[in-house]
């Protein structure tokens, strides 16, 4: 009656751990040289106004970057493109739709400044594991900008 009841319970459960714990060591070694490839983060604020910026050759206001990007002070970001790459964005007055106070209109000015730019959201979707924006994509974003900075409303 005691084989039977030792074949009942199984195989002692020190033996059945022991391989279980070799075979998590060696996955826990394959993980870790895997770390390299870790999952792509969410765009960042700064990363989704730049990328509005670039796709709006007609400029963007602080009112679009606010509604569009759910971001809040729009020239923080206009200010910050500028300093990042040493550009300088068109700025043109706009008078409210209620007819009280006025806001700026931001854009860029030629396709080697829209080329930078492009340049700063590729290294900022570098740092959070994202590809690039591809040949195409880019191509087609820059392709929107003039050769020549034109300060003047087109």
């Amino acid at each position: 009656m005691t084989a039977h009841h030792e074949s009942k319970k199984g195989p002692n459960p020190a033996q059945v751990q022991a391989p279980q714990s070799a075979q998590h060591n060696s996955t826990a070694v394959e993980c870790s040289t895997a770390a390299t490839h870790q999952p792509t983060k969410t765009a960042t604020k700064t990363e989704r106004a730049y990328m509005l910026f670039l796709s709006c050759p007609g400029g963007v206001t602080e009112g679009d970057i606010l509604r569009q990007c759910r971001l809040s002070s729009g020239r923080n970001y206009a200010t910050k493109i500028e300093r990042a790459l040493s550009i300088r964005l068109h700025r043109e007055q706009e008078g409210n739709p209620d007819g009280i106070g006025a806001h700026f209109r931001y854009r860029i000015t030629s396709r080697a400044d829209a080329e930078r730019v492009a340049g700063l959201v590729d290294q900022m979707r570098q740092r959070r594991n994202a590809p690039p924006l591809s040949l195409q994509e880019r191509g087609a974003l820059i392709a929107r900008y003039p050769e020549q900075a034109v300060t003047a409303a087109a």
